[in-house]
């Protein structure tokens, strides 16, 4: 393999790896102050390709405003998962795990009512304005300035949510939530709401990195598993909770995929990523940047 071929492999996989971060950064943002993982959250990813792909490649709506809809629509398709499949769950029982297979089953409907409204043909998406997917030659670097959006994109991004927790009284009390719920309903916290806002939230970042995933991987009905696999796998490698974490897992997972494929077979690439998976939980069980489910009095 030749120095070009090396690096096209390297810009592949960190584009890749960007979008397996925001995966996991958007399970986060529904944990956090819930203790709860959306497995539904891989198809609110989808939902927001499909939607950019009936808006901006069917109807040729503006990107920005079309992107504005598809937030709106997925973020109030969180919503109903939350209300629907999460809250009663929560709220009669505050250690029950019903909502693995609650969420999992919302998982199922939306899929299967995506495949009868859209059927399974990929569909393409505008990238970025300003970016293109024609591959541009810089030396013995090739790439696409829309693969160059979607890695400034989710660093950005997670850089962003980052400084919303740390800076702002609203997400600080998303953290005092996730340290101790009935603590911070003393305090005059209302963790209803807290929990209403971050599912939204992470349905909205979901339809985002579904946006500008869509132009790279196409966008199709069943982009959502794939990307939710590997956004798991970033979460257990760079620790629940860490969104920075889920960033450095993220794109080490995609230049592992990326670089592997030269020589192993798809399958042999599966079996690959799962042997590093379990060789980082074997000496740190709860990731690189993952601490313990320890309670603060």
């Amino acid at each position: 393999m030749g120095m070009d071929d090396f690096l096209a492999l390297l810009v592949s996989g960190l584009t890749q790896g960007a979008l397996y971060a925001m995966a996991a950064v958007s399970l986060n943002i529904a944990y956090k102050p819930t203790n709860v993982f959306n497995m539904a959250q891989g198809e609110l990813l989808m939902l927001g390709a499909m939607f950019a792909a009936g808006l901006m490649g069917g109807w040729h709506w503006p990107w920005l405003l079309a992107l504005a809809a598809v937030l709106v629509l997925v973020g109030a398709m969180g919503l109903l998962v939350e209300r629907a499949a999460v809250a009663p769950l929560i709220r009669n029982a505050a250690q029950h795990h019903g909502w693995i297979i609650s969420t999992l089953a919302f998982s199922i409907i939306i899929v299967n009512a995506s495949d009868r409204i859209w059927g399974s043909d990929p569909r393409a998406v505008p990238p970025v304005p300003g970016t293109s997917i024609e591959t541009v030659q810089a030396g013995a670097l090739s790439f696409s300035t829309a693969q160059l959006a979607v890695i400034v994109l989710a660093i950005a991004s997670i850089a962003g949510i980052e400084w919303f927790y740390k800076n702002t009284l609203a997400g600080k009390a998303v953290g005092a939530v996730a340290e101790d719920r009935d603590g911070a309903r003393l305090n005059g916290i209302n963790p209803l709401k807290l929990t209403i806002a971050s599912f939204v939230g992470a349905a909205m970042y979901s339809a985002f990195t579904g946006v500008i995933a869509a132009p790279l991987v196409l966008a199709s009905t069943t982009l959502g598993l794939g990307l939710l696999v590997k956004g798991f796998m970033a979460l257990a490698i760079g620790g629940v909770g860490s969104n920075w974490g889920a960033l450095a897992a993220g794109l080490m997972i995609g230049c592992v995929e990326s670089l592997s494929s030269v020589n192993a077979t798809p399958g042999y690439r599966q079996l690959l990523l799962l042997g590093v998976l379990l060789a980082v939980l074997l000496v740190r069980p709860y990731g690189f940047f993952g601490r313990p489910g320890v309670r603060e009095v």
